[in-house]
């Protein structure tokens, strides 16, 4: 599919998802792992990894078309879990050029985890793209094994870097292994650059640990070079306010994403 790259070289392919079908519908699961967690609570961004995938392998059946996320929301409940976190993905509205889906997150011990609401754009594929891999649900079960796995936390297996925390100034390289099939920085991976900027800005400016709860992101262009760097504003006067964070490539001063992201702080 567009925004999912299978593999290890992939840094989306280490967040250990594995995926299976079950009566027709595609199921994805993660382990709560170290690496994925925040103040010990799963990132908001795998999450939003767990969204856009069962949404567009879902969605993604056109061979001639590119499926690019255009925008997303998560919503996340701030709590501990020890149990794999599951998504399933339910069609709201699919046409000829764009679609939209719900995605509900649970435990496998039936504890609610979150919710994602996410649309697509259908882009026709030019000559000159990349080629575009053919995968059903079936095979994306088969490639994401869960098998590849981090050896380190996933910001720092990003390699985002910090320019002013207080400021929520940070930016990231589009590298090979944080590119979609169709070369741009995957749509998840942008969610993470968005998610550590905020939480820095906060944690920076109140001396109190925060998580990102809320992700409302609109995807403006792609970025293909790099390296993107943010920009933040807080909405509020306390940890738990939100933060616009605005996302520009910086080989072309171009903004590629804006993202509304709203924390929650994190109990000492």
């Amino acid at each position: 599919m567009t925004d999912v790259s299978a593999g290890d070289y992939s840094l989306v392919g280490r967040l250990g998802v594995t995926a299976r079908v079950t009566a027709g519908t595609l199921v994805l699961q993660v382990e709560p792992r170290d690496e994925l967690l925040h103040h010990g609570i799963v990132r908001s961004s795998v999450l939003a990894f767990l969204v856009d995938a069962a949404a567009g392998i879902t969605v993604d059946d056109e061979p001639d078309d590119w499926t690019f996320t255009s925008d997303m929301s998560v919503r996340m409940r701030p709590v501990p879990v020890t149990d794999p976190v599951e998504a399933v993905a339910t069609v709201l509205r699919r046409g000829r050029r764009s679609a939209t889906c719900a995605v509900e997150l649970t435990t496998t011990g039936g504890v609610h985890v979150g919710t994602g609401l996410i649309g697509f754009a259908k882009v026709p594929r030019r000559e000159t793209d990349p080629p575009k891999p053919k995968v059903t649900p079936e095979r994306f079960s088969a490639l994401f094994s869960g098998d590849a796995s981090l050896d380190r936390p996933l910001r720092e297996a990003a390699r985002i870097e910090v320019l002013d925390a207080a400021r929520g100034e940070a930016e990231v390289a589009v590298t090979a292994e944080l590119r979609n099939p169709a070369g741009t920085l995957q749509g998840a991976l942008v969610a993470l650059l968005a998610e550590a900027a905020a939480e820095d800005l906060v944690a920076t400016r109140f001396e109190s640990p925060a998580v990102v709860t809320d992700l409302d992101l609109r995807y403006l262009a792609q970025a293909q070079v790099g390296p993107v760097r943010t920009a933040c504003r807080l909405l509020g006067d306390g940890p738990d306010a939100s933060v616009e964070v605005r996302l520009t490539d910086t080989s072309s001063g171009r903004l590629t994403t804006v993202v509304l992201a709203r924390l929650s702080a994190v109990r000492r």
